[in-house]
């Protein structure tokens, strides 16, 4: 049963995934942020049968947020590890399993702890059980939120912000100093089928240089060959990416955080780039055809996901560059407060 409120709250937490890649770090975010949230004081433990970069290129950003990784536990690799003794055997107040293989759920369930909260098997294993009438979500978010809720009794706003490297902020900064409003554009996807018409995105561009904005592209190592034609058509866009007198040659979405927290708005496709901006949480418009919005739009305070379907279409041809220009206009009004981010909240 979820703890009771009085009972004191767990002083140790450890949350079981299989493994975090870059992308699935980032879509993650929020719910790291949610479990320190619900456990300000507990040590948490971030568990993985292979590898997080949440301990690799994203280990910065979890200062504050998790305290210790089990990273390459081998903990449900297969069947057979069922039989084998684990590799550690530290008790844990709380075990939220965030996958739900089951020999993966079988295997973390043999650790010692107080609660057990997973969805595998119908939530067959778990401690904590949702109501029969309770609906999955379809946003996986949403759905690690729901096992936090059974865990902890309730999902408390985020308090602690991601901090970013001081000396990342500082380039941001140099890159976009203070005072004009900056609207991020980012044109690219992993897919060339999940990316709207760039002459669209040229056209918003444009607006914001009508409206007084600065239009910011953000453009991938797959992107660069749309640069001499952006900077064509749009000469006052700024390209900070590419500027390597600031950055040097190594990429790292942490640059793409930190940049991303000088815009006013923006607006991108689904793709690696519309999560890091999530990341930052602006206000953002992410754009989507033939993806779903409710599994996939990162989750932001201010803003949303515009769709095809919207438009009576199923391809990213449909949405019309009007529609996205209005609602930037609506979520772009008052320009960022860039003092408010100079303190790398």
């Amino acid at each position: 049963m979820p703890r009771r409120p009085d009972r004191p709250p767990p002083d140790s937490v450890a949350v079981f995934s299989y493994e975090e890649i870059i992308g699935d770090g980032l879509y993650k975010l929020p719910f790291v942020r949610m479990v320190r949230a619900a456990y300000p004081s507990a040590r948490i433990t971030w568990i993985t049968t292979r590898k997080t970069v949440y301990a690799g290129r994203l280990q910065s950003l979890m200062d504050g947020l998790i305290d210790e990784f089990r990273q390459d536990s081998g903990i449900g690799d297969s069947w057979s590890g069922l039989l084998k003794p684990l590799p550690f055997r530290e008790r844990y107040g709380v075990i939220i399993d965030t996958q739900t293989t089951l020999w993966r759920t079988l295997a973390i369930r043999r650790m010692p702890h107080d609660l057990f909260v997973s969805g595998a098997l119908g939530f067959r294993l778990s401690d904590a059980k949702p109501p029969p009438s309770q609906i999955r979500p379809p946003h996986m978010v949403d759905r690690l939120a729901d096992l936090l809720r059974l865990a902890a009794g309730s999902v408390p706003k985020p308090e602690v912000g991601l901090r970013l490297p001081e000396p990342l902020v500082a380039k941001a900064g140099a890159a976009l100093p203070p005072g004009p409003c900056y609207v991020g554009l980012a044109p690219g996807a992993g897919k060339r089928v999940k990316c709207w018409p760039l002459d669209r995105f040229v056209a918003v561009a444009r607006a914001q240089v009508e409206r007084g904005r600065v239009p910011v592209f953000i453009l991938g190592p797959d992107e660069l060959e749309w640069l001499p034609g952006l900077k064509e058509a749009v000469p006052a866009a700024l390209f900070p990416e590419q500027d390597r007198e600031i950055w040097g040659d190594e990429f790292t979405p942490l640059r793409t955080i930190a940049l991303a927290r000088r815009f006013a708005a923006a607006v991108a496709n689904d793709s690696g780039v519309s999560h890091m901006f999530g990341a930052a949480d602006i206000p953002l418009v992410t754009l989507f055809g033939p993806t779903p919005a409710a599994k996939f739009q990162p989750k932001v305070t201010s803003g949303g996901a515009m769709t095809a379907q919207e438009f009576g279409g199923s391809d990213m041809t449909a949405i019309p560059a009007q529609a996205v220009i209005e609602r930037l206009d609506r979520l772009a009004i008052n320009p960022i407060d860039q003092a408010s981010y100079s303190k790398n909240s």
